[in-house]
């Protein structure tokens, strides 16, 4: 058996994704703190500016401004994803950003059978193109089966959101990790799904299982990371001509039940393809499993800010907890400084690093959406994102499609197998007995493999045993030649101390001096052997001393590092200070002109109500004029009258 493997090498995408201000935004947020602090150019499509106290430029993959939907952000970023999710590759999209910043909305995470179509995130749109693809005449020759599965990260808990039944009953979720490094869970459910509206089905029942809860930030704020995955096995056809021309390597198995051929088997691997071309004259059929993550995770908050008390507290600490290994793991894969020098990446800091290991460095193709906050209010979470997503483009990913030839995990394949070897083997001896097919090949060399895989851990382990010998023995040599030359030493002393037996007279002297050396030695001696306590006691006091001076300096720095932090909140608190007031004086002044203008404001109502007292009171007077000049006028009407009367009386008389 062998497996052909094809190998990706690819930087992590980044996508960028600016929510407009929602309706609560403008009664929540202050207005003078409503300022739109991003924005995008024509010119440089994938590039976002930050105006803030300094001006600053990002550049992404994608750049999805406040005014794109949700179509436009799967044409442009995720339909290719699917493609090669289809082709055999394990696929990740990360939404990340600060709370209430849209990451559930853009996955699509909560949505449901009654959710319009326009509003429809990642997830349900990205189930109907691979159904659709599956269903199409591209794909017809391939044989394919898909499960799902749905965890979620709680509190540093996982939980399997799909699982019935109380939480004692279901089964404790465990991450493991497999020789070749992938990752996975242990009880974890996975269901077999045959369409869209069962995949929604199975989303939408883990959706209302998953923790939310209510913040002054969110109202409906997701308090857990949560992961849906999308199992896809596919059988393929691959003819004979293009899978012996083909350059691809082949590599061992790492799931499959043969596990491994060394050179010194390579006849064993011919007879096997050879086998395998009698079996399938035109070709053979080869396995794929690859796995979609949608990692919707929660969103960094500040306490102050969302106003959490009591459990949401403790929910929050944990979020923050994991997204900060998260952020380290980014940091130390994609920061080009610390990528020379790092060594080692904190995967394990964190249950949720360890869960998106695959996903970041490792065998997948991973798409991070960073959502953000356009609003001045949120300036500060929304740099920060925009950091943490710049560097992830610099981290490397290695993704593979691993391909099996199928049957090798069928026994009775494998014994059919088995069997037309063993007749090729005895068509040369025709008395050779037809092999026993209670006896399949597979078996034997599973245990012969298994025994390998444990002889060599009992080899790792002696030699691990030897060179700890080795060490151990070089040590002791080491301390052997040490005190060796410290004897050859005292002996030397002792010899040159020693009195010769038979003494001449001319020797008196040099006894005499020996004799005075031997005392004083011995006094020298006897004054070490008294002193020896004290110096003990002096050598415990100054280590008694060395240990309270290095409490000391930890103290020293423990208390250095809390006097910067409050040297920069003092700062702060100093810079906020001198804003208020600059802030207040800004006001007295505004009020000071404002008395001002209300002071001649009443002056000059005070003049007009006089001038309006003066008028009223020329207007009373010319309405009594008038009303003089109304009585005369009626008065001279009457007389002309009484004139007119006369005229005509004169007249009459004058007539006669």
């Amino acid at each position: 058996m062998s497996n052909t493997t094809t190998n990706e090498d690819t930087a992590i995408q980044v996508a960028l994704r600016i929510r407009p201000l929602t309706p609560e935004d403008l009664i929540n947020i202050p207005a003078r703190f409503q300022r739109n602090v991003l924005s995008t150019a024509a010119y440089a499509p994938n590039q976002v500016t930050v105006r803030h106290e300094k001006k600053q430029n990002f550049t992404f993959d994608y750049v999805f401004g406040q005014e794109c939907n949700q179509k436009e952000v799967y044409e442009r970023a995720i339909k290719k994803m699917v493609d090669k999710f289809l082709d055999g590759f394990n696929v990740t999209i990360l939404a990340y950003g600060q709370t209430s910043s849209g990451k559930t909305h853009t996955m699509g995470t909560s949505n449901d059978f009654t959710s319009p179509p326009e509003s429809m995130g990642i997830i349900p749109r990205a189930m109907t193109s691979l159904f659709s693809a599956i269903n199409s005449v591209q794909y017809k020759q391939r044989k394919f089966s898909m499960r799902v599965s749905f965890v979620e990260l709680y509190n540093e808990d996982l939980i399997d959101l799909l699982s019935e039944g109380s939480d004692e009953d279901k089964p404790q979720l465990l991450i493991r990790e497999d020789p070749s490094g992938s990752i996975s869970l242990s009880g974890l459910q996975e269901i077999k799904v045959n369409s869209v509206s069962e995949v929604m089905g199975h989303l939408s029942r883990g959706s209302l299982n998953r923790q939310v809860g209510a913040t002054d930030m969110n109202a409906k704020s997701s308090r857990s990371h949560a992961i849906f995955t999308v199992i896809l096995s596919q059988k393929k056809f691959i003819p004979t001509n293009e899978l012996c021309a083909s350059p691809l390597p082949l590599t061992p198995s790492t799931n499959s039940t043969i596990t491994a051929f060394s050179d010194s088997k390579s006849g064993s691997q011919s007879r096997s393809n050879s086998r395998l071309s009698r079996r399938f004259e035109d070709g053979t059929w080869v396995s794929v499993t690859s796995k979609f993550h949608f990692v919707d995770l929660a969103g960094s908050e500040r306490l102050k800010r969302t106003s959490t008390n009591g459990e949401r507290i403790k929910e929050g600490i944990s979020i923050n907890s994991g997204l900060l290994a998260l952020g380290n793991v980014i940091s130390a894969l994609g920061d080009p400084t610390k990528a020379k020098n790092t060594t080692h990446i904190p995967y394990r800091d964190s249950k949720l690093t360890r869960l998106l290991q695959d996903s970041l460095g490792g065998n997948a193709l991973t798409l991070m959406i960073a959502c953000v906050s356009p609003a001045e209010y949120n300036v500060g979470e929304t740099i920060n994102t925009l950091k943490y997503a710049n560097r992830a483009r610099n981290i490397k990913n290695t993704a593979i499609i691993m391909q099996e030839e199928a049957g090798w995990n069928d026994l009775e394949h494998l014994q059919n197998l088995d069997t037309l070897d063993k007749l090729d083997n005895g068509s040369d001896s025709p008395d050779s007995p037809i092999p026993n097919s209670k006896t399949p090949l597979h078996i034997d060399t599973n245990v012969n493999t298994d025994e390998n895989f444990q002889n060599n851990k009992d080899i790792e382990a002696l030699e691990e045993q030897l060179a700890e010998l080795q060490r151990s023995y070089n040590e002791l040599s080491q301390n052997y030649a040490k005190k060796s030359i410290e004897l050859e030493v005292h002996q030397n002393v002792s010899d040159s101390t020693n009195i010769p037996s038979n003494p001449t007279s001319s020797s008196l002297t040099t006894i005499k001096e020996e004799d005075e050396m031997t005392v004083k030695k011995s006094q020298s001696s006897d004054f070490q052997n008294a002193v020896r306590p004290v110096v003990m006691e002096y050598e415990k006091s100054i280590t008694s001393l060395e240990s309270q001076l290095a409490l000391a300096r930890a103290a020293l720095n423990h208390t250095e590092v809390s006097m910067l932090e409050q040297e920069a909140k003092l700062q702060d608190a100093e810079k906020f200070r001198e804003e208020s007031k600059s802030l207040i004086d800004d006001l007295k002044y505004k009020v000071s002109k404002l008395h001002e203008r209300e002071t001649t404001t009443e002056y000059y109502i005070q003049d007009l109500e006089a001038k309006i007292k003066i008028n009223s009171e020329e207007y009373k007077k010319d309405q009594e004029t008038i009303s003089d000049l109304r009585k005369q006028l009626m008065e001279l009407k009457g007389n002309d009258d009484n004139n007119e009367n006369l005229i005509n009386q004169l007249e009459t008389r004058l007539a006669a």
